[in-house]
């Protein structure tokens, strides 16, 4: 087995390797056991304009790692007889309201992500006006019926939390949480105070087109929140101090921080499903991913661990701690939250501290046809559509000497990249704005989809559509940072939803399905509760659009 000093210098390698081909300019990778640090690896830069190094004490926002803390707090006042699990969220929100043909969701399926809640509404940046005007939208599904990721439900519980006790859920949480782990420079929110600690989140400079290699990266948008669905910052020692209690069952350095019992249900009361792993490792290990009250639980090798992402604004955050193997890794870095390369590389780390040997893809994103993950023979070939316009559109995609795929077109060229999803990119300058996405079984043979286009070797056959739909394509923006704006196209005879990133927008193009007159379902997913609603035309355009909740404008750009 390798040991623990061997494994920090594979990582500070691999760290260094995903800083020059990732939009990652830095971070910070802490390896603990029940008892101790066995490293921290801070790697990259906490300001690019400045050339700061990433130091230990710099704080980053964990984002959903903290729904663990809010599990814990929900969990120790069940245990103290202050609230039930399975009471309705109305027994202490009486105020709250939602459209639904449902039974009021309770405690339990807001902690497991099964309470029918879309993922997130955005539209406010406090946590009382998220959930009150949670009144205009609807739930999808009975509760507890499947699994479906939802910030908005852990807003709920905060603000349960703060209901029972009196007192703001930030106060709580450094009260029966941070104080007792000692994580003393922990930030129980994000707030301008501690701005000067934080290294400074990054994103890409241009958010309406997909990332690719060699784009510029700017600094994230700041804002203040104390909202539990993302509440926390931490740096990478204190993250530690997590870890180890995780690994403890509870208890850190022979003290109990939760009780037994308590501990013992965030990670055994399990959801009807779970988080994904991320697509770029191919095969991560993983043989089971299911949510508990707060943390996912999954069966990695054989072993069972706990783990939970974090995607903020600027930052993306990834823990996991092995019981079995007595390992306990966090990422912590400031690239935006919608890139898992903190995962990717918390999942390498875990791998090589247990003893395994991981099939790692190569870390440079120029898709190559010996990458056996992200590479298809049948990706190659020249591919045609009729576009919007009704102009034919022709590309061929084929690999150069070094096996790099290259895209031909107009007279141009460009190099495909894979991403961390099943989605490609380009830097041909006449296919930057959207995502590529390849089907090997599309219904002519193999496709490539491209925004409007629906490129495949058959004969290209013209678009159709009725004026209605016509009347929503465009693109779309709002003043989130989460989630800044969208294009909808028409593909053949479907209209689809598609985000070139962002850290609360979809990672594949999602089929907008009507329900019923003037209201979209956003997914092809059956129960998904996203909806998106068309508002008034003006010289035959939609001007505006509701997502959950948010307003979008049509904007001035294609």
């Amino acid at each position: 087995m390798i040991s623990p000093e061997d494994v920090a210098q594979r990582l500070r390698a691999l760290a260094r390797e995903f800083t020059q081909h990732w939009p990652i300019p830095g971070g910070i990778i802490v390896a603990v056991s029940r008892g101790a640090t066995l490293f921290e690896v801070p790697f990259g830069l906490a300001n690019i304009d400045a050339a700061l190094p990433v130091n230990r004490e710099h704080l980053f926002a964990i984002g959903s790692i903290s729904k663990a803390f809010v599990g814990l707090m929900i969990l120790q006042l069940a245990e103290e007889g202050r609230l039930d699990l399975d009471s309705p969220v109305t027994t202490y929100l009486p105020w709250f309201r939602i459209g639904s043909h449902y039974p009021m969701f309770t405690l339990r399926h807001l902690l497991n992500h099964s309470a029918g809640l879309p993922a997130g509404t955005d539209a406010l940046p406090d946590e009382l006006g998220q959930g009150w005007w949670l009144r205009e939208l609807s739930t999808g599904f009975p509760p507890g019926a499947t699994f479906h990721y939802s910030n908005i439900g852990y807003i709920l519980l905060g603000l349960v939390v703060s209901a029972v006790t009196g007192r703001p859920v930030t106060e709580v949480c450094k009260a029966r949480l941070l104080e007792p782990l000692g994580m003393t420079s922990s930030a129980p929110c994000i707030s301008n105070r501690d701005r000067h600690r934080f290294a400074i989140g990054y994103a890409p400079a241009s958010d309406d087109r997909p990332w690719v290699p060699g784009d510029e990266l700017a600094p994230a948008t700041w804002f203040e929140t104390n909202t539990s669905d993302g509440n926390i910052a931490a740096n990478g020692p204190d993250i530690g101090r997590f870890l180890r209690m995780l690994l403890g069952a509870g208890r850190l350095e022979g003290k109990a921080v939760v009780s037994e019992a308590a501990f013992r249900q965030l990670i055994s009361l399990l959801g009807p499903g779970g988080e994904p792993i991320v697509e770029f490792l191919g095969d991560a290990g993983t043989e089971e991913s299911i949510y508990g009250l707060g943390i996912n639980v999954e069966n990695i090798r054989g072993s069972r661990c706990l783990t939970h992402g974090g995607g903020m604004v600027g930052y993306a955050t990834f823990i996991l701690a092995d019981t079995a193997h007595d390992i306990g890794i966090a990422v912590l870095t400031n690239a935006n939250g919608d890139c898992p390369g903190a995962q990717v590389i918390a999942r390498i780390a875990h791998a090589w501290l247990a003893g395994s040997e991981m099939n790692v893809p190569s870390i440079q994103l120029d898709l190559n046809a010996t990458d056996r993950t992200a590479f298809d023979p049948a990706m190659l070939g020249t591919f045609s559509s009729y576009g919007p316009d009704k102009e034919l559109v022709a590309v061929t995609l084929a690999t150069d000497k070094d096996g790099k795929v290259l895209l031909s077109g107009n007279g141009r060229s460009g190099r495909v990249f894979k991403s961390w999803s099943a989605r490609y990119a380009t830097d041909h300058p006449d296919f930057r704005i959207f995502h590529l996405t390849f089907d090997p079984t599309g219904g002519s043979g193999a496709t490539w989809s491209y925004g409007p286009l629906e490129l495949s070797r058959g004969p290209a056959t013209l678009p159709k559509g009725t004026q209605a739909s016509l009347a929503c394509v465009g693109h779309y923006r709002s003043h989130s940072p989460w989630f800044t704006n969208f294009r909808i196209v028409q593909r053949g005879e479907r209209l689809f939803l598609i985000a070139p990133g962002g850290v609360e927008a979809p990672g594949e193009d999602l089929e907008l399905i009507e329900q019923e007159p003037g209201t979209f379902r956003v997914g092809a997913e059956i129960y998904a509760p996203e909806r998106l609603i068309p508002g008034p035309m003006v010289d035959g355009k939609v001007v505006s659009v509701t997502r959950d909740g948010n307003r979008y404008s049509r904007t001035f750009t294609d």
